[in-house]
C-alpha cells in the first residue's frame, strides 16, 4: 500500500506523522529512563521505611502504644518466630588477585607488548641522543655566525670573495686592504671548506 495512500485514509499529512512519531518516540524515551531508575533505586520489599512518620519520644516508651515489637529499652524486641536473618553477601570485588592466572596466548601477547616497549624506550633513548648532538651543533654553528657577523664589513666581502674563489691580489684591490691579509683571509676560506 502506498505511504501516501495510507497517511491521507487516516487523515493525516506527513507533518502529521512525523509529529506523531517523535511523540511515541518521547514517551517510549521517558518509559525507558523511569525503568533504569526504578532497576538503579529498588524498593524495599515491605514498602519505604521513608514513608512512615518519625516516632517521637514518648512514643518510643508508651507500651500501650508499641506492644510488644519494643523493649522498654525502646530498641526492637528480637522476634522468637523468626528465623536469624542471613549474613548479607557481598560480590567479590575486581581486584587483580581475584583474576585466573593468565593463559599461555595471553602470557605471550603480554610478553610481546613488553618487548616492543623496551625496544620502543631504546629508540626514544637514541632519539635523544641524536636530537642532542644536533642541538649543540646548531649552538656552535650560529655562535659561529654571531662571531663572523661582529667583523668589519671589509673582512667580510674580502671572506666572501675568497669563498667564491678570488686570488688575493683581487681581494686586495677591491677590499682596500693589505695583499698579507688578503693572503690570510684566502687561507681562512680554504680551510673552512675543506
Amino acid at each position: 500500500m502506498n505511504q501516501e495512500g495510507w497517511l491521507a485514509s487516516v487523515g493525516l499529512s506527513w507533518r502529521d506523522g512525523v509529529i506523531a512519531l517523535i511523540g511515541l518516540l518521547g514517551v517510549y524515551i521517558v518509559l525507558a529512563f523511569l525503568r533504569l531508575n526504578r532497576i538503579r533505586h529498588p524498593a524495599a520489599p515491605g514498602g519505604r521505611a521513608a514513608d512512615l512518620p518519625p516516632l517521637k519520644d514518648q512514643d518510643k516508651t508508651d507500651p500501650d502504644l508499641l506492644g510488644d515489637v519494643y523493649t522498654r529499652t525502646g530498641t526492637l524486641a528480637p522476634d522468637p518466630e523468626a528465623a536469624p536473618a542471613p549474613a548479607p553477601v557481598t560480590p567479590p570485588r575486581d581486584f587483580a588477585w581475584n583474576e585466573p592466572p593468565a593463559t599461555f596466548g595471553e602470557e605471550k601477547f603480554i610478553e610481546g607488548v613488553e618487548r616492543e616497549l623496551d625496544q620502543l624506550r631504546d629508540e626514544v633513548a637514541m632519539l635523544r641522543q641524536e636530537f642532542s648532538l644536533l642541538r649543540d651543533e646548531v649552538r656552535n654553528q650560529v655562535s659561529q655566525l654571531k662571531a663572523s657577523q661582529n667583523v668589519s664589513p671589509l673582512y667580510s666581502d674580502a671572506m666572501q670573495m675568497a669563498m667564491a674563489g678570488h686570488d688575493a691580489e683581487t681581494i686586495a684591490e677591491r677590499c682596500g686592504i693589505a695583499r698579507a691579509e688578503a693572503e690570510l683571509v684566502v687561507a681562512l676560506a680554504t680551510n673552512r671548506s675543506e
